[in-house]
């Protein structure tokens, strides 16, 4: 319906541009102009209602009133009728012209009178173009809105336009001119819409900066604690001293052990947000954004200590504080110079094997190796023989998870390159005296008067390796090295 009514009005402001051209609308081929469509049950001739434009079988025109008290259906009725009306009359009166013109010295005031008829230029019937154009105006101005708004406009503009156009007919009227109209046609283009940037499809979420996963922290069990310190008995000294000696003989025996209290504290991570309340009123989801900021920022300084920490002051126990480093030459399994070819699998199984042989073959079982993913491609998933066939055959997928001799490799970058971890992961403890705790407030210096809040979050906990067992915990801090070290001259 809306597409309809469009083409009536503009074949509307065609037929009253071509009256005010006057002659020169001649060359407009209206009948290029398809009206098919001009009503979806095709009554576009035809209606059931006798038609107010038909008196005494001839057609009269509509005044600007009774025309706006038609249905949209009954305009564009009246408006195929009035174009074939005029050019009907149009028609008659050049052919007048034309016969007139035979004789024209004679007939020249008749001809003055008909061609200014055709013209249409008198400002009575100007003054009732305007007012139709300012009734189809309103109609054009609904559908631009898409529904009826405040304001028009679009209206005034038009009206300022058709205005100024009958100010200049007049003036040529008065001087006994010819009027012509020049016509522009309006093009709607991207600059009509100033901030059409803002109509995007925006995609839901942020995307955030690349940042690490934290891995140390799952690889332990965590013991939850309800105190600051956390104690253990370990043995501290044992002797094993059985002896063979003859039947009903006494023994002087050497065994006993000694045990010693060992106490460790927990250490505290913390982090500080402070944030307008006013920021997160008028933008809610980034009080989400500060939480999950808060917690991210926390999980990979605890992440980062349990991996790299001193053990000392303030920082945490961590897996390289407790690790012993790999040597070639270790007593308990001396590989030095002894494997051919030596690369980077035969190292992290040289170190698995020293830390097996400390603990006795018993005690100590690695699980896990905690490498470099640049060193892992390098030494590992890039490695090749003469024959550019893949190495190794001792690594295996599991789930897309890289295993070697049954240990778990898990890369992150915290690891540095050109170093690695073996570790057995049962033979430490996290210890943690509270889960992350999250606290809001307003009271500090001047935030309540400035609307300021501070969200904290801190945790309390630490690695706990006894002394017994930190023979568990291997790391090899140069690599290249200790490659040159194991391998066959």
């Amino acid at each position: 319906m809306k597409n309809r009514t469009v083409r009536i009005l503009l074949f509307t402001i065609l037929g009253l541009l071509a009256f005010v051209l006057g002659a020169s609308a001649a060359s407009i081929d209206f009948s290029a102009i398809d009206l098919s469509g001009l009503d979806s049950a095709g009554a576009m001739i035809t209606a059931a209602a006798p038609l107010m434009w038909i008196k005494n079988n001839a057609f009269k025109e509509l005044s600007p009133e009774e025309f706006d008290g038609l249905d949209e259906h009954e305009q564009g009725l009246y408006l195929t009728a009035l174009k074939e009306h005029r050019e009907a009359r149009d028609i008659e009166i050049a052919k007048q012209i034309k016969e007139l013109q035979k004789d024209a010295e004679t007939n020249k005031d008749t001809i003055e009178g008909l061609i200014k008829e055709l013209n249409g230029i008198n400002s009575a019937q100007i003054k009732e173009m305007l007012t139709a154009l300012e009734i189809q105006g309103k109609e054009l101005t609904a559908l631009r809105r898409k529904g009826e708004v405040s304001g028009n406009t679009f209206e005034k503009s038009m009206k300022k336009a058709f205005d100024e156009t009958l100010s200049k007919a007049k003036a040529s009227l008065a001087k006994g001119a010819k009027v012509t109209t020049e016509v522009s046609k309006a093009t709607q283009t991207y600059g009509d819409i100033t901030t059409g940037e803002e109509l995007a499809t925006i995609r839901p979420g942020v995307i955030d900066k690349p940042v690490r996963m934290p891995k140390i922290r799952s690889l332990f069990r965590t013991i939850p604690l309800s105190t600051e310190f956390y104690k253990y008995i370990e043995q501290s000294l044992v002797t094993r001293d059985a002896q063979n000696v003859a039947k009903c003989s006494a023994v002087t025996s050497t065994t006993k052990e000694e045990l010693t209290l060992v106490t460790v504290e927990t250490k505290k991570v913390k982090d500080i947000i402070s944030f307008c309340l006013d920021f997160v009123a008028d933008y809610p989801f980034m009080q989400s954004r500060i939480r999950l900021l808060i917690d991210q920022s926390l999980a990979l300084k605890i992440d980062e200590q349990l991996l790299l920490g001193t053990g000392t002051g303030l920082e945490l126990t961590s897996i390289d504080s407790v690790s012993s480093e790999f040597s070639a030459v270790n007593p308990a399994c001396d590989v030095s110079a002894a494997i051919q070819g030596a690369n980077y699998v035969d190292l992290l199984l040289a170190m698995e094997t020293q830390i097996v042989e400390l603990g006795q073959q018993e005690a100590f079982t690695p699980d896990t190796i905690l490498v470099n993913k640049c060193d892992w491609f390098l030494n590992v998933e890039s490695l090749k023989d003469a024959n550019n066939n893949y190495l190794d055959t001792r690594v295996t997928l599991v789930n897309g998870v890289p295993y070697l001799n049954g240990m778990q490799v898990i890369w992150t970058p915290i690891v540095l390159q050109n170093s690695c971890y073996v570790i057995d992961t049962t033979k430490g403890d996290i210890i943690d005296r509270q889960v992350l705790s999250l606290e809001i407030a307003t009271q500090n210096g001047t935030d309540w008067e400035q609307e300021i809040a501070s969200l904290k979050g801190f945790e309390r906990l630490n690695l706990v390796v006894p002394s017994n067992w930190a023979n568990a915990f291997m790391k090899c801090s140069d690599v290249a090295t200790a490659i040159t070290a194991i391998t066959k001259p």
